[in-house]
C-alpha cells in the first residue's frame, strides 16, 4: 500500500468504517510507515479534542436550552438524533456553530499539533547528506576562481559564495550546486580530499537560522558568533558576514573544524564586472 492510498482510508480507520480487508491493510502499512502512523495518531487527536469541546460547552439554563433545541432553524427534526461521528460534526454544517468551532478550537489545534519549522540550516544539513551519498548533481569545476564566479554568476551577482583558504587541508574543488531552500538562493561549493570533504553552504541571512541547539562561541577578538553543531557524523559550524551566512559542513572533528573558520579571514567572492580592471 502506498501511503496516498493510506492517507485515504485513516480517517475511515478512525471512524471505525472500514472493511476488515481495508483495516488489515492500512494497519499493516501503519506498523511500518512512521510518516502515515503519524497522521493517523494526529487524527485520532483531532477528533478526542472536538468531543470534549462538545462535552465540555458551557451549559445554559434549562429554559434557554429548551428554546434552542426546538428551534427548527437550527436543529431540525430530522437532524435530531444524528449517529457517531455525525453527531460531532453536527455544528459545522451551521455555518455560524461551524466558524466558531474551527476558529477557536481546531485551527489553533493544528498549529500546535504540526512539527515546528526546521531553520534553514538543518534543511541545508539535508542537503549536505544528499551530497554526500551522490543523490545530487553537481556542476563540475575546475578551480575555485571558476568555481566561485560561477555560483556567483548564479544569482546575478547579489551575493557571492564565501571563501576560504584551504590550501593547508589538501582538498580541492570538485564542483558546485545552487538550490532553493526556503525561498532563498543557497549557493554551495564542494571540495574533496583523499579521505576528507569540506562544504561550502553560503545564502542571505541571520544567525536565527542557526539551529537551536548549537553550541554558540564567541569571539572576543573578531567579535562574531560560531555556531558548532553536528548530526550522524556530518559537523558544522555556521557564522554571518554582514547579511551573508557560511555554513562549512565536513567530516573533520569538530573542535578542528572550528579552529579552521575561527582562524581563517574569509571573504564573500563577487564577480568582476565586464571591463573592469584587476
Amino acid at each position: 500500500m502506498k501511503c496516498e492510498q493510506a492517507q485515504e482510508l485513516i480517517t475511515g480507520l478512525v471512524d471505525n468504517q472500514l472493511s476488515d480487508l481495508e483495516r488489515s491493510a492500512i494497519e499493516s502499512h501503519l506498523e511500518d510507515c512512521p510518516r502515515c502512523e503519524w497522521a493517523y495518531a494526529q487524527e485520532q487527536a483531532l477528533k478526542r479534542e472536538i468531543r470534549k469541546v462538545v462535552a465540555a460547552s458551557v451549559v445554559a439554563p434549562a429554559s434557554l436550552r429548551k428554546k434552542i433545541l426546538s428551534d427548527q432553524r437550527i436543529f431540525p427534526k430530522e437532524a435530531e438524533s444524528p449517529k457517531g461521528w455525525n453527531k460531532l460534526v453536527l455544528p459545522l454544517r451551521r455555518p455560524v456553530l461551524g466558524l466558531a468551532l474551527l476558529v477557536i478550537v481546531v485551527i489553533p489545534m493544528f498549529y500546535f499539533m504540526r512539527p515546528p519549522a526546521q531553520p534553514i540550516s538543518l534543511l541545508a544539513l539535508q542537503l549536505q547528506e544528499k551530497i554526500i551519498v551522490g543523490e545530487v548533481s553537481l556542476r563540475a569545476a575546475r578551480s575555485q576562481e571558476e568555481l566561485n564566479s560561477w555560483l556567483s554568476g548564479a544569482v546575478d551577482g547579489k551575493f557571492g559564495p564565501m571563501v576560504y583558504d584551504f590550501s593547508s587541508l589538501n582538498v580541492k574543488p570538485v564542483g558546485g550546486l545552487v538550490r532553493e531552500v526556503k525561498g532563498r538562493k543557497v549557493l554551495v561549493a564542494v571540495f574533496r580530499g583523499d579521505s576528507l570533504y569540506v562544504d561550502c553552504f553560503t545564502f542571505i541571512g541571520t544567525e536565527e537560522d542557526a539551529p537551536k541547539d548549537a553550541t554558540v562561541f564567541f569571539d572576543l577578538e573578531k567579535k562574531m558568533k560560531f555556531y558548532n553543531f553536528s548530526r550522524d557524523g556530518i559537523h558544522a559550524v555556521l557564522h554571518r558576514e554582514g547579511n551573508v551566512i557560511c555554513i562549512l559542513f565536513s567530516n573533520m572533528p569538530p573542535e578542528k573544524l572550528l579552529s579552521l573558520v575561527r582562524s581563517s579571514s574569509p571573504h564573500t567572492h563577487m564577480p568582476v564586472p565586464a571591463g573592469s580592471k584587476l
